[in-house]
């Protein structure tokens, strides 16, 4: 019991550290950035992304999803990923040359064309060294090793940070100061997996276990390519139509927006390793209410970080953001509605990938991107950022929902729906407020009364409806099955 409360403090712990990290990050970068040179460093990024999405086809998914057939076999657990490893480098390769061949005519292409010569290639290396860190950090979550792998990620966020900050304040590289701090980074985060887990995981390759993650990850690779345009449309649009520096300031309010989801991701890192291990034992079939019950305190605590957040946006970006970012306010407060609604994204993505339908999470994401770019044009045309925010939202939204329909059509959970609509009926009227308080700018000493007056009632609704109490708090950390 002590173990698993420790691994699930340490997890959360590790967010929170990386996510202060990175909002005093985004605090210094708002003094020495300008948003246009900030916005070309996100598009960079936001490509290469893609880029390397499409080179790993998948695989990362792939591994995680057939780590637990073979969780009990060292032998077996180091080919599994070694496998997947040998295959993505082989592309991440190809991927690096051809751009090597073109990087000038695709940068002008992507980006402005004041944009440093390098930008796109280095942030591009600096991806793929990232993600292949990802399958050991995988490995490691998945082994319940939380201490090495909070450690790891932590080092990668203060190595980042501190030449971040080096670069920016000591020399004049302006936008290159967060390419470079990119590319250091993560190649010393993937040098070091490499060589502390060697010996674990020497290298191998199975051509079966090869092909039996590209089953499961074939299917998922136009979703990556869709999936990632779709939650970056907004600001490969905003960078179409509209400017670099919209997309400097769309950044900075999402950035603050995304702690929310940097926050489902540290719960999920507790809770989806044992809902996969339920779902294995059919558990949401052999008792309704099980998976239910474990996932509820999970669900309330998250829309309650989302709930801090919209609430005290307007002063966090008033006191900290310099005056060319201060129309992040109400980014942050529409975006929020979007990842609030994200948690739910995380449980069906593990119904599909355990149900083996992982070709309709490319259809959904297909439908996704659809309904985004024909909201996002005329949005961003009338309104701007706040237009590509609320786009973002809805389309957001819409996914979210038929995502969870056919997730339950083929992975069934039984969800206590009065719940759930009215821990979210909370929320979605307290952005309303937040809305109102940025527009009419409501006294300061009455808006923060009624701030605390909101969280309290939102405490108070949560031991009402039975989603929390002491005991169950406690719970959410004893229950994960993952043990050191």
């Amino acid at each position: 019991m002590h173990s698993t409360i420790k691994n699930s403090t340490i997890y959360l712990s590790q967010i929170a550290i990386s996510g202060v990290l990175m909002l005093v990050l985004v605090l210094i970068i708002s003094q020495y950035l300008m948003p246009d040179e900030l916005g070309q460093f996100v598009l960079a990024q936001v490509y290469a992304g893609i880029a390397v999405g499409i080179a790993n086809f998948g695989m990362l998914l792939g591994y995680e999803r057939n780590f637990f057939e073979f969780e009990k076999s060292k032998v077996d657990s180091a080919k599994l990923i070694s496998s997947a490893l040998i295959f993505v480098v082989i592309n991440l390769t190809i991927l690096l040359y051809a751009v090597y061949l073109f990087q000038l005519e695709i940068s002008n292409l992507i980006l402005s064309e004041n944009a440093h010569s390098d930008l796109l290639l280095v942030v591009l290396v600096g991806a793929m060294f990232s993600s292949l860190s990802q399958y050991y950090l995988t490995f490691l979550k998945n082994s319940g090793l939380v201490k090495s792998y909070a450690k790891y990620v932590i080092g990668n966020s203060a190595i980042y940070f501190s030449l971040a900050v080096v670069f920016m304040v000591q020399s004049n590289l302006g936008v290159m100061s967060l390419a470079y701090a990119w590319i250091v980074s993560n190649l010393i985060l993937f040098a070091l997996l490499f060589l502390v887990l060697r010996r674990e995981l020497p290298i191998g390759f199975d051509r079966g276990m090869l092909k039996a993650m590209l089953k499961i990850s074939l299917p998922l690779t136009p979703r990556i390519l869709f999936g990632f345009m779709s939650t970056q449309l907004d600001k490969i649009l905003l960078g179409l139509i509209g400017s670099s520096a919209s997309v400097g300031i769309y950044h900075i309010g999402q950035g603050f927006a995304a702690t929310i989801f940097q926050f489902m991701t540290g719960l999920d890192r507790v809770f989806q390793p044992e809902l996969y291990r339920k779902l294995f034992a059919d558990k949401h079939t052999n008792n309704s209410y099980e998976i239910n019950n474990y996932i509820l305190p999970f669900f309330y605590i998250s829309i309650f970080v989302a709930l801090i957040v919209v609430l005290f946006s307007k002063e966090f970006v008033l006191l900290f953001l310099s005056g060319e970012y201060q129309k992040a306010t109400p980014i942050i407060s529409i975006l929020s509605i979007y990842y609030a609604s994200l948690f739910f994204g995380k449980v069906t993505g593990n119904q599909l990938i355990y149900a083996k339908k992982t070709h309709l999470t490319t259809l959904v994401t297909l439908l996704g991107i659809a309904i985004n770019f024909g909201l996002n044009i005329p949005f961003i045309i009338n309104w701007g950022i706040v237009g590509a925010a609320w786009a973002t939202t809805i389309s957001g939204i819409i996914m979210t929902i038929v995502s969870f329909y056919f997730a339950q059509k083929h992975a069934k959970i039984t969800w206590q729906w009065k719940s759930i609509f009215t821990i979210y009926s909370l929320f979605l009227a307290v952005t309303a407020f937040a809305m109102v308080d940025y527009s009419f700018s409501i006294d300061l000493y009455k808006s923060l009364m009624l701030k605390l007056l909101i969280v309290f009632l939102y405490i108070v609704a949560g031991y009402m409806l039975n989603i929390i109490s002491t005991k169950k708090i406690k719970d959410i950390f004893e229950r994960t099955g993952n043990e050191e």
